[in-house]
């Protein structure tokens, strides 16, 4: 308890139960039997060595434990997304997870062996499946472990308040951005020795930074998004703030991680034991999109990740969707009702190829010649069967040549629901150089069959 109430008073002094929101509030289910564990699953840790899992719904799945107890904070997937790293702050421990049912304990990796008393707070993996631990106490430093859980290097981070708090790992695969219970967004060099790097940014009035993740395309050039204890902060790549998301009554945000829709993310507070989800472009007062509570009380919600979760220093993501097909749907008046599609695109859009070709009409063609934007999301209503993919909805923009001119540009949603194809769907919209809206289609494949690829 002792340390728990450290943590507290520490932040704002000792936390009240508060109430309000504007949306229906989803009550935790009984946990079950352990359950398969899906790409937008919520993670959240809830004290006593153990974590809630949730659907990306907000459905509580089931409670895992790695019978050590005490206080419990960050987590992170490796890049493979077969193993969860989950830290025990009260023990100085990285306890970790099998992703396959009954999710056993792989391994528990004792970093207070190196730091005693340092408390594990928050981990993030780098493309290498090397891996970061954060300690708020003891030495402070930010400790590197290989793959293997074998430890390899502290860094003797410079601190603000409170040692290395929360932190994210950069694009670059060295600049680390880390908060320190204080006022600023610090940075460091973890590359060779280690070096400081200059401060980010400084958090405008009073409070205590907590968790933070990096927006894309994540060297710090689009932002990130800090938990503030009184509001969660958006700063754009000057480090200034440029939004901010809140909800009635709360006054302790904490944890914050992104979700694998790309356009959202989840945050928690530790004073009622509630989390949120937001939609990032929609910022202010009482505009989160689903709010849940874990029923655990003040002070014992604080940690927050997700499986699947974009992160800016994660391995390759591989993932692509292939197919085509024709589909005869809805449409405007005026536009075509049959069109036929043919593509390959990856969920990374640095990955190539990325093709796709739309014909409809008499002679109309669609030609894509940059995707500008991809977002590999797995629906629960949906099942793409076998091979698992861990995902079944790509989402897509890009530009092309709309009948040989370059200029247009096109939108799409493409799904895979299963074997032969005939349940799978598109949305697709391409406008022309004029602003001119040519096709714009939804339906079911008449012909044809969309894959989804882990």
């Amino acid at each position: 308890m002792n340390t728990i109430v450290r943590k507290i008073t520490s932040a704002i002094g000792t936390a009240a139960l508060l109430a309000g929101s504007i949306t229906p509030l989803l009550q935790p289910l009984p946990a079950a039997a352990s359950t398969t564990w899906s790409v937008g699953d919520v993670f959240v840790g809830i004290n006593g060595g153990q974590y809630q899992v949730y659907s990306n719904a907000g459905v509580l799945k089931e409670t895992i434990s790695d019978g050590l107890g005490g206080f419990t904070t960050g987590c992170a997937f490796n890049g493979a997304l077969d193993k969860l790293y989950t830290t025990n702050f009260g023990n100085t421990k990285v306890v970790v997870y099998n992703d396959a049912s009954p999710h056993t304990i792989a391994q528990t990796v004792d970093t207070g062996a190196i730091n005693p008393g340092g408390h594990s707070e928050s981990v993030v993996f780098a493309a290498s499946g090397d891996f970061y631990v954060g300690h708020p106490d003891g030495d402070d430093d930010i400790q590197r472990y290989d793959a293997a859980g074998v430890y390899q290097q502290s860094y003797d981070v410079p601190i603000e308040s409170r040692g290395s708090d929360w932190m994210d790992l950069a694009a670059d695969q060295k600049t680390m951005f880390y908060t320190s219970e204080g006022r600023k967004v610090l940075r460091y060099d973890v590359s060779g020795v280690g070096a400081p790097l200059l401060d980010f940014a400084v958090l405008p009035g009073a409070g205590v930074a907590f968790a933070l993740r990096l927006l894309p395309p994540g060297d710090g050039s689009g932002g990130l998004l800090v938990a503030d204890n009184g509001e969660v902060k958006k700063l754009d790549g000057t480090g200034a703030v440029v939004a901010t998301y809140d909800v009635t009554g709360e006054d302790t945000w904490f944890s914050l991680n992104l979700d694998p829709d790309g356009t959202s993310f989840w945050a928690g507070n530790y004073g009622t034991g509630k989390f949120y989800k937001f939609a990032i472009g929609t910022p202010g007062v009482d505009t989160h999109l689903l709010t849940v509570d874990t029923l655990v009380g003040s002070g014992d919600l604080f940690g927050i990740c997700l499986k699947g979760e974009p992160t800016a220093a994660g391995e390759e993501d591989t993932r692509r969707m292939t197919g085509g097909g024709t589909v005869d749907g809805k449409a405007p008046v005026g536009l075509p009702t049959e069109v036929k599609h043919g593509f390959e695109l990856h969920c990374d859009k640095a990955s190539l190829p990325n093709n796709l070709e739309v014909n409809w009409g008499k002679g109309n063609k669609f030609h894509l010649e940059n995707l500008t934007s991809a977002v590999c999301v797995d629906d629960p209503l949906l099942n793409e069967e076998q091979p698992v993919a861990g995902f079944d909805t790509y989402k897509g923009k890009g530009t092309g040549r709309y009948n040989g001119v370059t200029g247009a540009t096109a939108e799409w949603k493409f799904t895979d629901d299963g074997e032969p194809g005939k349940n799978d769907t598109v949305h697709l919209k391409i406008v022309d150089v004029t602003l001119t809206t040519v096709v714009d289609i939804v339906g079911t494949l008449k012909v044809g069959n969309h894959q989804a690829h882990k």
